[in-house]
């Protein structure tokens, strides 16, 4: 009996303890998916935050240079280049998506043409008083402001966020709700584009100086390149640019040929490709001096540089031939 009482009780125990075992694994694991829902809700709640963050960021990184565009003391300077303008508008472009900068540029646009500030009441007649010349000249200088600005982004923008634009506004391939609603703004943008690159970026900086060295000439040909992907879009002759903006001492709209506009002309391509591989042929040279620790690294740095000098003078060469062989 007592052998018998001793098997009985250690049975007990063990299914006591396999009960509370069991117990214990029941609850554990009727709490998995609490656990598991409380640990998706904070990954949730940490992916928003990082939403949160990752907007605020992106908002801070527009609005600081956004608010020095705006500033009238940067207005001041905006021919032939736009000194005050440039380090803003380059990291606005470069912080800005391809939405936000059509948007812009609509808006910009629309505003430099439809938009004139309340003039000035009579306090005796109570009826509106021209414009002085002083605010006629201030009026059409922040206009121009506008248009410079919206040059300097265009020009500055990543050439990956162009082709982004592109795709959304003009071809259309893109799935985003509402492509194609702004594609005459599109053509405008690429038209500032090309004007600020070839008249600020080439003409009135690189293309002023003597190429006289392999950065200077690379530096030309990236900037002539982002040109000609634009000349040779097969929608180029829809590319241009119009203002009707601008007003004469009468407070009126100027005439249409005496607003600012441009239309695309293809050869703008094959003129710089031309300039700058004939300015290189001039100027390029690859002087002897010290760059390295010693002469034979000497020899090697400036060995390389010159295979670039040669390899740079056959690739604006190549575009120069495409070019002719294109325009006939």
């Amino acid at each position: 009996m007592k052998s018998q009482l001793k098997v009985l009780i250690g049975a007990g125990l063990c299914l006591s303890l396999v009960a509370c075992e069991a117990t214990d694994a029941i609850k554990s694991a009727n709490q998995i998916p609490a656990k598991m829902d409380q640990t998706n809700q904070n990954m949730s709640n940490m992916l928003e935050e990082m939403k949160k963050t990752t907007s605020g960021v992106h908002d801070q990184s527009l609005l600081i240079p956004m608010e020095n565009i705006l500033k009238e003391e940067n207005h001041d300077s905006l021919s032939p280049v736009p000194f005050k303008l440039m380090p803003y508008g380059k990291k606005f472009a470069e912080a800005a998506t391809a939405q936000e900068l059509i948007d812009l540029t609509y808006l910009w646009l629309k505003e430099v043409d439809e938009s004139l500030p309340a003039k000035d009441i009579d306090e005796t007649t109570g009826s509106e008083l021209p414009y002085t010349r002083r605010q006629v000249a201030k009026i059409n200088n922040e206009k121009i402001a506008r248009l410079v600005a919206l040059q300097v982004i265009a020009g500055f923008t990543p050439q990956t966020t162009v082709d982004e634009i592109v795709r959304t506004h003009i071809v259309g391939t893109s799935s985003i709700e509402g492509s194609l609603r702004f594609e005459e703004t599109a053509y405008s943008f690429l038209m500032l584009r090309t004007m600020f690159i070839r008249d600020v970026l080439l003409n009135e900086s690189l293309l002023s100086r003597p190429l006289d060295n392999v950065g200077k000439v690379e530096e030309s040909m990236k900037y002539a390149k982002q040109i000609d992907s634009i000349a040779k879009y097969r929608f180029a002759a829809k590319i241009q640019f119009k203002s009707r903006g601008l007003i004469g001492d009468d407070g009126v709209q100027l005439p249409e040929d005496s607003q600012p506009q441009e239309q695309l002309s293809r050869d703008v391509a094959a003129r710089l490709w031309r300039s700058i591989f004939e300015k290189a042929q001039s100027d390029l040279k690859v002087v002897e001096r010290e760059v390295g620790n010693n002469t034979e690294e000497d020899k090697k740095i400036l060995d390389q540089e010159r295979k670039r000098a040669s390899t740079d003078l056959k690739i604006l060469e190549s575009y120069v031939k495409s070019w002719d062989a294109t325009l006939g």
